[in-house]
């Protein structure tokens, strides 16, 4: 690694000083490769969660950390800086080890609320007692996993999910794969961060008591493909004759039509029918 070697056998009988340089530069050149930072290439972050970008010191001895930085390379911000034993922290922004100190490797960074405009690369800069070093790492963000709730007392299901980036679709299905999405209300709105907000509202019409009743809500972005998926199951009291007191009234009323469209002449069919 230190050609400057060779200059040293021809200078050294006719300049000590020369050698002496030579031998402080190489001394230099080696320290650099005391210490080295590695990160992962790639992380995947959640819209509203937490993300980690984990980086570490890896070094031939004990070292000490006398500078670290975060920065969001596309936008040239420090995000987090330790220098000298003296913190700089913008807030959402942190170190991943809560009682981080200079002897501490681990100098991952922690992103307390993650929003759409995180996503880029980030670099971290380490400098020790034995050299510098530094790695970049990328992070992606995506939206919040959908969320499926139930109101009881209407018999309607919602489903949530924020964070995208573009307006996107949500569509519900039935237990044996019928497509509801024709019977739900989609709402899209921009959040403070400007992603969009989807809510979708699916009332269930018809119930049976012979059993639970199973729905999924699928998030897909504007090109169709599948990006989230959710499940919810509406329980339902089993028998021939259940009590009315023992039902929400909204489902006794829900049960009641069920039976009305059992005495009809054409057959009730569950495996087709959004219920």
């Amino acid at each position: 690694l230190c050609v400057l070697g060779e200059l040293y056998i021809i200078f050294t009988k006719s300049n000590y000083l020369l050698y002496l340089c030579h031998l402080f530069l190489c001394h230099d050149i080696l320290l650099t490769e005391f210490v080295k930072v590695e990160c992962k290439e790639e992380y995947h972050g959640v819209y509203g969660q937490q993300s980690l970008l984990q980086c570490n010191v890896k070094a031939v001895q004990n070292v000490t950390i006398s500078t670290v930085t975060w920065k969001n390379v596309e936008v040239d911000t420090l995000l987090l800086e330790y220098h000298q034993d003296t913190f700089n922290l913008i807030p959402g922004f942190e170190f991943a080890e809560p009682s981080w100190n200079k002897n501490n490797m681990n100098v991952s960074l922690l992103l307390t609320n993650t929003k759409m405009a995180d996503k880029g690369v980030y670099e971290c800069m380490v400098g020790t007692d034995r050299g510098d070093d530094k790695a970049t790492t990328s992070l992606s963000v995506t939206g919040e996993s959908c969320t499926v709730y139930s109101s009881t007392k209407y018999v309607t299901i919602f489903c949530n999910s924020t964070g995208g980036q573009q307006k996107g679709l949500i569509q519900w299905f039935y237990q044996f794969g019928t497509n509801c999405t024709a019977n739900a209300e989609l709402l899209a709105k921009k959040t403070d961060d400007k992603p969009f907000s989807l809510s979708s509202k699916l009332t269930v019409l018809k119930a049976t008591y012979s059993g639970s009743t199973n729905y999924s809500c699928t998030v897909h972005n504007t090109n169709g493909v599948q990006e989230r998926k959710a499940s919810f199951e509406i329980p339902f009291v089993s028998g021939q004759n259940p009590k009315p007191a023992s039902l929400p009234y909204s489902l006794i009323l829900i049960l009641i039509i069920v039976n009305n469209s059992h005495n009809k002449s054409q057959p009730y069919n569950e495996r087709t029918t959004c219920h």
